[in-house]
């Protein structure tokens, strides 16, 4: 008996290393693209539920910021690509530290991350992209002085997850276009 649970045991932790494999990002230990859309599909889909019981809709239970560094190529061309990824690693760290632990966020590839966060109303999501923007212009990450692009979104009805996160690019893209360094949102 004890032999099996030993093998149990040994499965069960084989079984978690792979699953991190699957759904974490190995430079960031944030989520992966895959990570965060399975995590996030969980709760966008208990507030699409709840908000067809909803009678009243001036505050969102949800909210997607999609984050993109300002002219990070500059970075990895000038300093090299281990400085480049210290910049994301140093990120990864004020993004967890600035945000709650039942927010959702995941490097959606490169130097874009996307975050879902949770139970918030729009104007607090507002407040708090800003803030983030603040404290990433005002921090060196590994040294280097950097800034980001934000696009924020609120769920609308009959728009799915892949929908909105899109949507938060597109005004992350916006950001960019207006100079850099700006929180774009549209309620």
């Amino acid at each position: 008996m004890a032999v099996i649970q030993s093998k149990i045991h040994l499965l069960e932790k084989e079984i978690e290393r792979l699953k991190k494999l699957v759904y974490l990002d190995p430079l960031t230990n944030l989520y992966n693209r895959r990570g965060f859309l399975e995590i996030s599909n969980n709760y966008f889909k208990s507030f699409t539920r709840d908000q067809k019981k909803r009678r009243h809709y001036e505050i969102s239970n949800l909210a997607i910021i999609f984050l993109d560094l300002d002219n990070f190529k500059a970075i990895n061309d000038r300093y090299g690509h281990a400085l480049g990824d210290k910049v994301l690693k140093s990120l990864s760290k004020l993004l967890k530290q600035s945000l709650r632990s039942m927010d959702v966020i995941g490097r959606w590839g490169g130097e874009e991350f996307v975050i879902l966060l949770v139970n918030i109303s729009q104007s607090n999501a507002q407040r708090l992209a800003e803030k983030l923007r603040h404290k990433i212009e005002s921090t060196k990450l590994a040294r280097v002085s950097i800034t980001a692009s934000f696009g924020l979104v609120f769920p609308k009805k009959d728009k799915s997850l892949i929908e909105l996160i899109n949507q938060a690019d597109k005004l992350m893209y916006r950001a960019k276009k207006l100079g850099k360094n700006k929180v774009i949102c549209i309620k």
